[in-house]
């Protein structure tokens, strides 16, 4: 007899994947991770579309605040943004430099 299985989504199998890979590097609790999980996968949306504003620490400590869009991506790559090559670390255009 075959085994029903419900299959997940990509977005749903992606948010999945993040979320083990927050909760092992980081140590965080799943709601958390599940949490930041979605947080990042609506923010890689918004900006195929628009922009976004991003807040982080550069490497050498200073913070930015910066305007970021993945619009230009498919110009200058000549293929589409695939969200399923995204694996650690996201790529984007600031917009105000």
């Amino acid at each position: 007899m075959r085994k029903l299985t419900k299959h997940a989504s990509l977005h749903e199998a992606l948010r999945n994947l993040w979320k083990i890979r927050i909760m092992l590097e980081k140590s965080y609790t799943e709601t958390c991770a599940t949490w930041m999980a979605r947080r990042i996968e609506s923010l890689i949306d918004h900006m195929q579309y628009g922009h976004a504003l991003i807040a982080y620490h550069k490497q050498d400590g200073t913070f930015r605040l910066a305007k970021a869009t993945l619009l230009p991506y498919k110009a200058d790559f000549r293929r589409d943004y695939d969200i399923t090559r995204v694996t650690s670390t996201i790529a984007f255009w600031d917009v105000e430099l």
